[in-house]
């Protein structure tokens, strides 16, 4: 036969009303104060006729076995010889190696999980990560503090002179066509005073990170509202020419998937940009400029 008391002051009370001495009374309480101060692993207490009771605790007091329901959320009791602590022990060891063996896996899942976040997220200056994510971010130091800003990437566009030359390549028809790359707008959204910025870059090209050889920095030409990234000289014959002016950069394993441009020379104030040779990347820039 199952009894169930509900509570401490019941359980007290029916203890006292029972004739129990202090010391059991006591003992009730202190269980149950256990029990409230939070909830601890499951276990079974297996019985004779082969079913078993959910429980976060339990404790022999006397020919009653008094446990807390993990099901209810209450204490019960119930005569000790109706439970089998031999499979109540064997069920409870083997379900605490397992336990052991579950945290085991999820600790070193995480500690493995972890080191991968930190190298994709490395630090560039104190409590100064680089974001998961990935992108194009600049670093300077703005009165005596870092600071990191981040590249958006632009779409360039081609402004080719085709359709002005016509006359003159049916007059002419060796003459060429010239082609400007050039970004919208007289000049970027980030600006800094640094002359020689720190630049971060982890981009893919939608299969895989890209190396940071294959990113370059180029000094922009302003032009009207426009900011010229490079001149294309298309002749009716023979090999196109290009004219665009490069910084000197070198690039650097920083990170995880994370490369670091090196400038090698002090930027002048103007506009700049970073292009990548990558596949994937045709037609896209992060911009920024420089102030005096």
């Amino acid at each position: 036969m199952l009894y169930v008391l509900k509570g401490l002051a019941a359980a007290v009370t029916l203890w006292l009303l029972l004739g129990a001495g202090a010391r059991e009374a006591q003992a009730y309480a202190a269980m149950d104060a256990r029990a409230a101060a939070g909830a601890q692993a499951v276990k079974r207490l297996i019985l004779t006729d082969g079913s078993y009771q959910t429980v976060t605790e339990w404790e022999k007091i006397g020919d009653r076995v008094k446990y807390f329901s993990a099901e209810r959320g209450e204490w019960e009791e119930l005569p000790v010889t109706l439970v089998d602590w031999k499979a109540t022990e064997a069920w409870n060891a083997e379900r605490a190696k397992s336990q052991a063996e579950e945290l085991k896996q999820v600790t070193e899942e995480e500690i493995a999980a972890r080191k991968e976040a930190q190298l994709n997220t490395p630090l560039v200056a104190e409590q100064l990560r680089l974001p998961a994510e990935g992108g194009v971010f600049l670093l300077e130091e703005v009165a005596g503090k870092p600071v990191l800003s981040k590249l958006e990437a632009s779409k360039v566009q081609v402004d080719d002179e085709a359709g002005k030359n016509v006359l003159r390549r049916t007059v002419n028809p060796v003459s060429g066509v010239e082609q400007k790359i050039e970004l919208t707008g007289k000049a970027a959204k980030v600006r800094v005073r640094s002359v020689s910025p720190s630049i971060f870059v982890d981009v893919d090209n939608g299969e895989e990170a890209i190396a940071g050889d294959l990113f370059r920095m180029v000094r922009l030409e302003r032009k009207k509202d426009m900011r010229v990234l490079a001149r294309n000289k298309v002749p009716n014959r023979g090999d196109p020419s290009v004219k665009e002016s490069f910084v000197h950069t070198r690039a650097e394993k920083f990170s995880g998937d994370w490369w670091k441009m090196i400038v090698l020379e002090d930027l002048t104030p103007g506009e700049y940009a970073i292009v990548s040779t990558a596949a994937g990347q045709d037609g896209m820039v992060w911009d920024f400029g420089v102030e005096k």
